[in-house]
């Protein structure tokens, strides 16, 4: 061969090693999972069936931050309407509000939720005995950089501790307010951060949407940036306690736990669980956890000493058993994971446990998990009046029942049982006048007449919040309470 020939063919050869990398690199962003595998540690999974998943709770009458005051998604029954057919739940009061995503923080008597009125956001405060809107703190909110489509408003719901509020905006400005000490005062700013600034962050694509987690002295937030994936705050002065990780922001809120006897946040960034400890940022244990574009948006899940981790995007979910390490340290071990298909894959709602069994939904289906096995129960469905399945959305567990609600304002009782979906009612609206009045459809023919649902929108994506017999919820256009007291 000629020096000349000999010359083409590796030049050749070096642009199709080239064009073969790069596509190597393009299908493992575009299919990050392509090659997950089903897995389980034997061991692990015959300790999980004689293990306790109780996990100690908090009491209280309020509900003061996403997920409730536990962060697991759960409320007790007490005075709670398990019938909706005998007795529909009915419009105690609407209120309007901006577009967004936020769920109802309900504390002091007092409603908090977040919105978007043209090119500002604002943290709104409601009297929760008639909806009447106290004040609203309002600041400038930039929405160019996220994704076309889903600029209705925040994502994130806001914390109330210790007379105190802390919120999150979808663009990254991190708020502390001072709330005020009667019904006609406003609320004052104590401290403020931008998170994109200050930890080098880059805008996520869908905004940010994780909730503040008050823990002890600290709060902690996901900035998702090169100088941290997880922050913590002082609560009081605002400054600065710790930052762990670099990585991109996955959308979840992180929870805390004492996990292997140790005291620590669990946060699901955008590519990992991560077991931090409180006090001094510590990372203790870390689990790859990587999506297609990174979305990992429900919260994890703790039951007993585990940690359930779900995701949609291609993923799955895994059960990590945190265990004690040392003196102040703890380890997560993989228990089993389950890729699409076998396990379920959380869009967006967290998912909440009773009795060994996960509820939520599976992409867009509502279904139940055998979390010991590991395992979707078979034909388990969440199907409505009509037979037809209820699609995407969040869930609330109201003791033994599970109240559902759908990303097209759809609202559902059901019992918390694996043996069979059983609805007890399901809510739409009739006009009654100029009243509306909400009743629960109890007959196909009812559903055929598509009467407009308690929301309207295709994007109603808050969790229902339920406090004292009311059940707090809303859409990009209202705030619903609803009484379903018994």
């Amino acid at each position: 061969m000629t020096r000349p020939r000999r010359y083409l063919l590796i030049s050749a050869l070096l642009v199709l090693a080239g064009l073969v990398g790069l596509s190597w690199q393009f299908f493992r962003l575009r299919f990050p999972n392509a090659f997950d595998r089903e897995s389980e540690d034997a061991a692990e999974v015959e300790k999980l069936k004689a293990a306790d998943l109780a996990r100690p709770t908090t009491a209280g009458a309020d509900w003061p931050q996403y997920l409730g005051p536990n962060r697991d998604g759960t409320a007790p029954a007490d005075g709670f309407n398990t019938d909706w057919k005998a007795k529909p739940p009915t419009v105690l009061w609407t209120a309007p509000c901006g577009g967004g995503y936020s769920s109802c923080a309900v504390a002091g008597g007092r409603v908090y939720t977040q919105d978007r009125q043209g090119g500002s956001e604002r943290v709104l405060c409601l009297d929760a005995a008639d909806g009447k809107q106290l004040w609203a703190y309002e600041y400038p909110a930039d929405y160019s950089g996220l994704t076309l489509g889903y600029t209705d408003g925040p994502r994130a719901t806001p914390t109330v501790y210790g007379g105190r509020l802390y919120a999150v905006g979808a663009v990254g400005r991190f708020v502390c307010l001072q709330l005020p000490a009667t019904p006609d005062a406003k609320p004052t700013l104590l401290w403020e951060h931008d998170l994109r600034a200050e930890f080098r962050a880059a805008l996520p694509q869908w905004g940010y949407a994780g909730s503040p987690l008050v823990e002890g002295e600290l709060v902690v937030v996901q900035p998702a940036g090169k100088d941290g994936a997880v922050a913590a705050f002082d609560r009081a002065t605002g400054e600065r306690r710790w930052a762990v990780g670099k990585t991109t922001n996955g959308y979840s809120s992180p929870v805390a736990a004492t996990l292997g006897g140790v005291r620590q946040v669990v946060a699901v960034t955008g590519d990992a669980v991560l077991g931090i400890r409180v006090p001094d940022g510590q990372l203790l244990w870390e689990h790859p956890w990587v999506t297609q574009q990174g979305v990992n948006a429900a919260a994890p899940l703790v039951v007993g000493e585990y940690v359930f981790v779900s995701s949609d995007y291609g993923k799955g979910c895994t059960l990590l058993h945190v265990t004690a390490a040392g003196e102040g340290k703890a380890a997560a071990k993989v228990v089993y994971f389950r890729p699409g298909g076998r396990g379920l894959k959380s869009w967006h709602g967290t998912a909440v446990h009773r009795d060994g069994f996960v509820y939520g939904f599976d992409s867009r289906t509502f279904r139940c998990l055998d979390l010991r096995a590991g395992t979707l129960v078979d034909d388990y469905e969440g199907r409505d009046e009509a037979n037809r399945l209820i699609t995407k959305g969040a869930v609330t567990r109201v003791g033994d029942q599970l109240v559902i609600q759908s990303e097209t304002g759809g609202l559902y009782l059901a019992d918390a049982d694996p043996a069979v979906f059983k609805l007890r009612g399901q809510v739409t609206a009739q006009l009654a006048g100029s009243q509306v009045v909400f009743a629960a459809v109890v007959s196909v023919a009812a559903v055929r007449e598509q009467l407009t649902g308690v929301l309207s929108g295709s994007q109603c994506w808050a969790t229902p919040t339920v406090v004292n017999g009311r059940l707090f919820t809303r859409d990009g256009e209202k705030v619903v309470c609803l009484d379903v007291r018994k």
